[in-house]
């Protein structure tokens, strides 16, 4: 693990300080121009020329980007992707929840690997 811990002017922010910003965020930002669709992130990796999900959900992008700096050192290549979901396409409440449980997860795994603070789990009824 790189040394992230401390910040002096002029320098790109620690992860821990990217993660801190990211975790203001407790839901998928809306995508633009479509009706019931939000932004989700996702880590990718290319094996035998297709794109293989490693890593993800994530809410925002730094937190995808975060994840992908760290997987780099095991998968050379590992990027953050967007994909866009919508409720619209498969209307089911408990699908729409897990994708948000998972991104929660996906947030306190990520939370542990750089030693950050867990953000702690609240629920945004819908």
């Amino acid at each position: 693990m790189t040394d992230q811990d401390s910040n002096t002017a002029g320098q790109a922010p620690t992860y821990r300080e990217r993660f801190a910003e990211a975790c203001k965020t407790m839901d998928f930002a809306v995508a633009p121009n479509m009706n019931g669709g939000y932004l989700v992130w996702e880590v990718q990796h290319v094996r035998d020329g297709q794109k293989v999900t490693i890593d993800g959900p994530f809410f925002t992008e730094d937190e995808g980007r975060i994840s992908a700096d760290l997987l780099r050192g095991t998968f050379r290549g590992a990027r953050a992707y967007q994909a866009i979901h919508c409720w619209a396409w498969n209307p089911d409440p408990r699908r729409e929840e897990a994708i948000r449980d998972d991104a929660m997860a996906s947030r306190m795994m990520l939370a542990m690997q750089i030693g950050a603070e867990v953000p702690t789990h609240t629920t945004n009824a819908k």
